[in-house]
């Protein structure tokens, strides 16, 4: 990186990461910010982005949050919302925190059953989760109004998360077994025959009342 974009840039990522998620705004000066070497800044971002998904979680589910404050856009104080998806990313960056000693491993295995445990009880569809789910109660929250049964997609980026997670506990102690367990079952119920519509496709969305409205074939 050129060293007048690097230096400007640390000085932009170093305000909006300590000033966005400390409690009270915390000013860096130019000349701070270009004291940090590589390896500092990448664990000041990994650590502030591991802090959104481990302390900005969800408190009841441990999933993520769609958004944490109403906005403009999205006018409902809706925090307790979450996202299956952006679960996904979460959990791999519980994995990432123990890794980089931002927890333990202990720490990590209590909220990752928390999460598992939820996920067992949550609305499911043919074994797909919803995009979207209130945390507090486990039920679908339409994404629109058609979309609010099993989204395929958001499914796949959480069950991504989970079987490295599962790969990191398999060979642990009966606890880190056991939440293995748990995700192997998890992701052997997703249903992906029933998303091909008896077509050689998988389609996106499935709801138990609009069926295959949202017709969006999953392509790329």
């Amino acid at each position: 990186m050129f060293p007048f974009i690097q230096k400007y840039f640390r000085v932009l990522v170093i305000l909006v990461v300590v000033s966005g998620c400390a409690k009270q705004p915390i000013a860096v000066s130019q000349q701070q910010a270009g004291k940090l070497s590589n390896d500092s800044l990448l664990t000041l971002v990994e650590y502030r982005t591991f802090q959104y998904f481990w302390d900005g979680a969800e408190p009841t589910s441990g999933a993520a949050r769609e958004r944490y404050h109403a906005d403009n856009i999205f006018p409902e104080n809706d925090k307790h919302i979450i996202t299956s998806g952006g679960t996904g990313f979460g959990v791999m960056a519980i994995l990432v925190g123990i890794e980089r000693k931002f927890i333990t491993r202990p720490e990590g295995l209590e909220r990752l059953a928390t999460l598992v445990e939820w996920l067992e009880k949550a609305d499911r569809f043919h074994g797909v989760w919803p995009h979207w789910l209130n945390g507090e109660t486990g039920k679908v929250k339409p994404f629109s109004p058609d979309d609010n049964g099993g989204d395929l997609v958001e499914t796949s980026y959480l069950l991504q998360g989970l079987l490295c997670v599962r790969q990191y506990f398999k060979d642990g102690n009966e606890k880190e077994k056991e939440l293995a367990t748990k995700i192997d079952k998890l992701w052997r119920d997703v249903e992906f025959d029933w998303h091909r519509n008896g077509k050689n496709v998988l389609y996106w969305h499935w709801s138990p009342d609009k069926q295959w409205k949202m017709n969006f074939p999953v392509e790329g």
